[in-house]
C-alpha cells in the first residue's frame, strides 16, 4: 500500500529503495518509501537525522552519487511520460525534470550558489535553460522573481555576488532560483534550519504564498514539528528509511497512531507548554541501516512494544482509518491499553533547584567595539559597535536565557564575559571580582570557574583526542587531581554523570552520535567544577529526541551542582522551558529583560512580540487561533546601525522620537525591564 496513490496525483513515488555499498555489501538507506503529491498542496516529511528524508528526495531526482544507487521503485509525474527511472541520471530528459518540473532548495545556500558568478547570472542561466527565453527576456524575468522574493533594489543587486548578501537574503535567492523555471514541485530540504525564527517565518510565508498563487506543490523536509504544524496540509513521518505514518496535519498531532510519532510529540518543548512540563526523550538511537532488524525497526526504543512485534516481522504501512496510514502491528485496543500503562507510570519530575540571592555575575554597561580597516595601508576607518551598554545580573543557581536574531551580539557578549574578548568599557563582576581589566595571569584562577558548551559538538572536539582525554584535560591543566588513579576515577565519574559508559572513553569523536558528542562537551564543561556555564546554542544541531535528553541533563546538573547558566538560543520554546529569566537582544542592545513567564504572558517590546509570534507551535489548532505579529525586512548591518532606537525601521509603532533617541531600559512593575518609548 503506498498510502494514498490516485490517478489525479501530480507526483507519485512508489516503493523507492536506495542502497549504499559499504564493506562489500548493499546497505538499504531507503526501504520501500511511497509518497504522493497533489497540485498546490504543501506536504511535510519529518523524522530524525538518518531517517531517509533527504535521500528519498535525492533518489527521486537521481542525484544519489557513488557508492549509492536507486535499487528499485518508480516515480510518475503529470506531464512526464512513464517512470523517471527509465531515464539515465545525466540524460536530457532528467535534466529537463530537475530544475524544470521539480526544483529543490537546499539547507546551506553558500554551498549551492557559485561564489564566482553573480546571482543574476545564475538565475538567468536557469531561466534560459528551462523556459527557452533570450538574454534580455531572462534578465527581466529574473528581476521580477527577485522582487517576488522581496530582494530590495533587485535591478541593482542583480549583479551582486552571493557573498554580498546576508544568510537570509541568500536563501531568498535560492528560492528565486528554484522558482525561476516555474516548476510544478518545490522541495525545501531543511531550507530554513540555519535561519533566525523571524527570517524563517518570512521565507516560509513567502513559499506558501508563491505556491498558492502558482499552484505549485511544496514538500517541506524538516525535523521541526512546529513548521509542519503551521504550514503543511499532510505529513509523512519517516523512521529508519521507511514511512511509519501518514495523514493530514491535524490528525498527526491530535490522534497519532504510530508509537514513534507519539514519542516525537512528547519529546518537544512547545511555546504554549506549562513551564514545569517534563520533556520525555526517546531512549536509544535509530538502528544502523547495516544492522537494521527484520522486525519493526522502532522496537528497541518503543514504549508500546510487545512480543508479537518481533514475531510478525517488519509491519507494512496500512490504512487504520480513512486516509490515515500507520505501520504498527499492534491493534487499536492494544495501543490504547499500552497508552494507559504509560500514563500510569511514575513520571520523572523536573529536579528542584535552589536559586540563591548571591550574584554569580553582575554585568555593568559593557561595550565591545571592533575596528574596521580598509585600503592598502590598512587604515582604520571606523568601529563596529558589536554590543553597547549591556547591564544585567545572574544569581547563583539561576538560568538566564539570551535570545535575538543572528548578529545581535549574543556570542560577542558571551565571549566578553569569558574574557575571550576584553570589553572596551564597563564591568564584568564574576563571583564578586571585576575581571574586565584583568590580564591573562590574573585571570588564571577564574578560568576553572567558568566553562562553555558550544553549538556544534563535532567541531568543538579534537578529532585526534580520545573522549577521555577531552573530558580530563582541564583536570590536568588546572591541577585538580593528584595522581593518575584519581584522574581516571574522576573521568569515569564525569562520564557517568552525563549518562555515558566510561568504557567509551578511549573512542574518538567520530565514533559517537551527535547526542553523545554533546554529552562529552557537557562533561568537559563541568569537569573543573565551574560556577558558571555559558551554553551557546547547545542543542540547535541536535535531533528533537536528543534535544530533550540534553535539556533534561542540563536541568539535573544544575539542581545537583548549583551551576548558573547563560543559555543562548534562537529556539524560544526551548529557552522558555529551561530559563528562569530571559534577556532579549537586538543589534547589540538589550530591549527587554523579565522573568520567564512574565515575558511570555506580558510581552512589552514590539521586537519580542514579533519574535514570539514567529515561533511556530507544534499544534495546528493552536497555530490556527494565534494572533500574528509580523516584522518586515532583515536585521540591518551592525556597521550601519540606524540612529535612535535600533528597531525603529522595522517597528510598526515607531514615532519620530524613535528615530532620534536611544531608549533606555526602564522597569515596569516589579522586575520587568524594557527599552521602548511606548512605556514612558
Amino acid at each position: 500500500m503506498t498510502g494514498g496513490e490516485r490517478m489525479d496525483n501530480l507526483l507519485e513515488l512508489k516503493n523507492i529503495q536506495t542502497c549504499f555499498r559499504m564493506d562489500g555489501k548493499d546497505v538499504r538507506a531507503v526501504d520501500g518509501v511511497s509518497i504522493y503529491l497533489k497540485r498546490g498542496e504543501i506536504v511535510g516529511i519529518v523524522g530524525e537525522s538518518g531517517s531517509g528524508k533527504s535521500v528519498t528526495m535525492l533518489s527521486m531526482l537521481q542525484l544519489i552519487s557513488t557508492p549509492g544507487r536507486v535499487a528499485g521503485g518508480e516515480v510518475h509525474m503529470e506531464g512526464v511520460k512513464g517512470d523517471f527511472f527509465k531515464y539515465k541520471a545525466n540524460s536530457d530528459q532528467m535534466r529537463e525534470i530537475r530544475g524544470g518540473k521539480i526544483s529543490m532548495i537546499f539547507q546551506e545556500p553558500m554551498t549551492s550558489l557559485n561564489p564566482v558568478l553573480t546571482i543574476g547570472y545564475q538565475i538567468r542561466e536557469s531561466i534560459m535553460l528551462h523556459l527557452k527565453l533570450n538574454k534580455e527576456e531572462a534578465r527581466k524575468k529574473a528581476v521580477e522573481i527577485l522582487k517576488m522574493v522581496n530582494i530590495p533594489d533587485a535591478e541593482e543587486r542583480f549583479d551582486y555576488y552571493p557573498q554580498q548578501f546576508s544568510g537570509g537574503m541568500r536563501q531568498r535567492i535560492m528560492i528565486a532560483m528554484a522558482m525561476s523555471s516555474e516548476p510544478d514541485v518545490l522541495i525545501a530540504d531543511e531550507a530554513t534550519t540555519a535561519l533566525d525564527v523571524t527570517t524563517q517565518e518570512q521565507l516560509l510565508e513567502m513559499i506558501r504564498d508563491v505556491a498558492k498563487k502558482t499552484n505549485t506543490a511544496v514538500v517541506i523536509v524538516t525535523h521541526n514539528l512546529g513548521i509542519v504544524a503551521r504550514y503543511a496540509e499532510r505529513i509523512y513521518v519517516m523512521y529508519s528509511g521507511s514511512v511509519v505514518e501518514m495523514t493530514d496535519t491535524l490528525r498527526t498531532f491530535k490522534n497519532p497512531k504510530h508509537p514513534y510519532t507519539r514519542s516525537l510529540l512528547r519529546a518537544i518543548p512547545r511555546l504554549n507548554d506549562p513551564k514545569d512540563r517534563v520533556l520525555i526523550p526517546i531512549d536509544g538511537l535509530p538502528p544502523n541501516p547495516a544492522t537494521r532488524p527484520e522486525y519493526c525497526p522502532f522496537y528497541d526504543r518503543c514504549e508500546y512494544r510487545m512480543d508479537k512485534c518481533i514475531a510478525k516481522g517488519k509491519p507494512k504501512l496500512v490504512e487504520v482509518e480513512p486516509d490515515h496510514f500507520s505501520s504498527c502491528c499492534l491493534t487499536k485496543e492494544e495501543l490504547e491499553q499500552k497508552e494507559i500503562e504509560i500514563q500510569n507510570k511514575e513520571i520523572h519530575t523536573a529536579p528542584i533547584k535552589t536559586i540563591k540571592n548571591e550574584l554569580c555575575l553582575d554585568i555593568k554597561d559593557i561595550k565591545k567595539y571592533f575596528a574596521v580597516y580598509e585600503g592598502i595601508l590598512h587604515k582604520k576607518v571606523g568601529d563596529i559597535k558589536a554590543i553597547e551598554d549591556i547591564t544585567f545580573q545572574l544569581r547563583k543557581g539561576e538560568t538566564l536565557g539570551i535570545v535575538g536574531e543572528s548578529g545581535c551580539g549574543k556570542t560577542t557578549l558571551a565571549r566578553s564575559i569569558m574574557r575571550v574578548y576584553k570589553p572596551d568599557s564597563g564591568q564584568v563582576i564574576f563571583n564578586g571580582e571585576n575581571i574586565a581589566e584583568y590580564k591573562d595571569k590574573e585571570l588564571k584562577p577564574f578560568r576553572p570557574q567558568m566553562s562553555m558548551i558550544f553549538q556544534d559538538p563535532f567541531s568543538s572536539l579534537d578529532p585526534r583526542q580520545t573522549a577521555g582525554s577531552v573530558v580530563g584535560e582541564s583536570l590536568l591543566v588546572h591541577k585538580l587531581v593528584k595522581n593518575r588513579v584519581e584522574y581516571d576515577a574522576k573521568v569515569d565519574e564525569l562520564f557517568r554523570i552525563v549518562g555515558l559508559d566510561p568504557a567509551l572513553k578511549n573512542r574518538v569523536a567520530h565514533e559517537f552520535s551527535g547526542g553523545q558528542r554533546q554529552r562529552i562537551g557537557i562533561a568537559r564543561a563541568i569537569s573543573s567544577n565551574p560556577s558558571l556555564i555559558i551554553c551557546d546554542e547547545p542543542i540547535s544541531a541536535l535531533d528533537v529526541s536528543i534535544q530533550a535528553q540534553i535539556i533534561n541533563l542540563l536541568e539535573e546538573l544544575q539542581a545537583k551542582l548549583g551551576i548558573s547558566y547563560l543559555f543562548i538560543a534562537h529556539d524560544l520554546a526551548v529557552v522558555k522551558h529551561i530559563s528562569d529569566r530571559i534577556l532579549v537582544m537586538y543589534l547589540g542592545r538589550i530591549v527587554e529583560i523579565a522573568d520567564c513567564l512574565d515575558l511570555y504572558e506580558n510581552t512589552l517590546h514590539p521586537y519580542t512580540k514579533a519574535l514570539l509570534s514567529a515561533v511556530p507551535v507544534a499544534d495546528p489548532e493552536v497555530e490556527a487561533s494565534r494572533g500574528r505579529v509580523q516584522i518586515k525586512g532583515e536585521v540591518p548591518s551592525i556597521r550601519k546601525r540606524p540612529a535612535g532606537c535600533p528597531f525603529h525601521n522595522r517597528c510598526p509603532h515607531a514615532i519620530e522620537r524613535c528615530k532620534k533617541e536611544v531608549p533606555k531600559l526602564r522597569t515596569i512593575g516589579e522586575s520587568h525591564q524594557v527599552a521602548c518609548f511606548l512605556y514612558d
